[in-house]
C-alpha cells in the first residue's frame, strides 16, 4: 500500500511541544485502541437556535468494539414536530499512529437535509487506494448529483469530521492535557461532512471538503465551564464541555447559532 507522510503538531502554549511534527506512515492503517477513554455511549438532546428558528437536536455517540468504529449520529427536527429536517452519521476508526498518538481516522459519513420538502444527500467515503475522499451526491437538482473525488491535503493537523470534533480531539489526549495545563492548541483539518449542502445553509463557509483550523482551550468561564474555540475558515465556534468532557453547548456567533443541552 502506498505511503504518505502527515505532519502532526499538538503545541501547548505554556509548555514545550506535546508532539513534535511526527512523520506518519499511511494514515489509513494502524492498530485499534478501544481503551482511549472516549468510547462510552452518550445520548443528549439540545435546543438549537439559529436565524431560521428553534429546533431540537438528538445526538448520540458510541463505540462499536467489534468493528472498531467510533460513531456519531444526529437528527434535527423543528420544535414540536416529529419530521426530520436534517440527519447525519459519521464513522471513524479508533486507533494509534506509531503507537504514540491515539486518533479517530475518518472512514465514512452520510448527511441528509430537506430543502422545501426535497431530500438532498451527501455520502462520503475514504478511498484508501487513492488516498482521497469520494463524495456521492443525491438530489433533485442536476448540479448536485454524481460522484466527486477530493485528495486528502498533505498538511499539518489531525483530520476530524466537523460533527465529531470534540471526540476527535479528546481521542488524541489533547483535551485532557489542555485542561490540566490550563492552555493548549491543536492543529486540525476539518472535514465538512455536509458538503456542499452545508455551505448553502451558512454564510462564508469555505466551499471545500477540507479546511485547516486550530482548536484551542480558552480556560473556564465564570460558571466554571470549560471552553474551547475552533478557528476555521475565518469563523470562530465556541464549544463548552461538561465535567465528563462531553459537549454541552456550542455557539457560532457569526451565524447566529446556539446549541444548548436540554436537561
Amino acid at each position: 500500500m502506498k505511503k504518505i507522510f502527515l505532519l502532526v503538531s499538538l503545541m501547548f502554549i505554556s509548555s514545550c511541544a506535546y508532539l513534535k511534527s511526527v512523520g506518519v506512515s499511511n494514515p489509513f492503517s494502524f492498530e485499534g485502541n478501544p481503551g482511549a477513554g472516549n468510547t462510552k455511549k452518550v445520548i443528549k438532546k439540545f435546543q438549537l437556535t439559529d436565524k431560521a428558528g428553534n429546533f431540537l437536536i438528538n445526538r448520540e455517540k458510541g463505540f462499536n468494539k467489534s468493528k472498531n468504529q467510533f460513531i456519531v449520529k444526529k437528527t434535527v427536527k423543528a420544535s414540536g414536530d416529529s419530521k426530520e429536517l436534517e440527519k447525519l452519521i459519521v464513522i471513524s476508526k479508533l486507533g494509534n499512529l506509531k503507537k504514540s498518538l491515539t486518533i479517530l481516522r475518518p472512514e465514512i459519513s452520510e448527511y441528509s437535509v430537506w430543502f422545501e420538502g426535497k431530500k438532498y444527500v451527501s455520502r462520503m467515503e475514504v478511498n484508501e487506494e487513492t488516498q482521497s475522499m469520494d463524495v456521492k451526491l443525491f438530489s433533485p437538482e442536476k448540479q448536485w448529483q454524481g460522484k466527486r473525488t477530493f485528495p486528502f491535503p498533505k498538511t499539518m493537523g489531525i483530520f476530524c469530521y466537523f460533527s465529531q470534533l470534540t471526540e476527535c480531539a479528546r481521542a488524541t489526549g489533547f483535551i485532557d492535557k489542555a485542561i490540566k495545563k490550563d492552555s493548549g492548541s491543536m492543529k486540525v483539518v476539518i472535514i465538512w461532512e455536509g458538503y456542499p449542502y452545508f455551505q448553502e445553509q451558512y454564510l462564508n463557509i469555505p466551499n471545500e471538503v477540507f479546511t485547516e483550523g486550530v482548536f484551542e482551550y480558552d480556560g473556564r468561564n465564570a460558571k466554571g465551564e470549560r471552553r474551547f474555540t475552533l478557528d476555521v475558515g475565518g469563523q470562530s465556534i465556541f464549544y463548552f464541555l461538561d465535567d465528563n468532557k462531553e459537549l454541552m453547548k456550542k455557539f457560532w456567533v457569526s451565524q447566529g447559532l446556539s446549541m444548548v443541552e436540554i436537561n
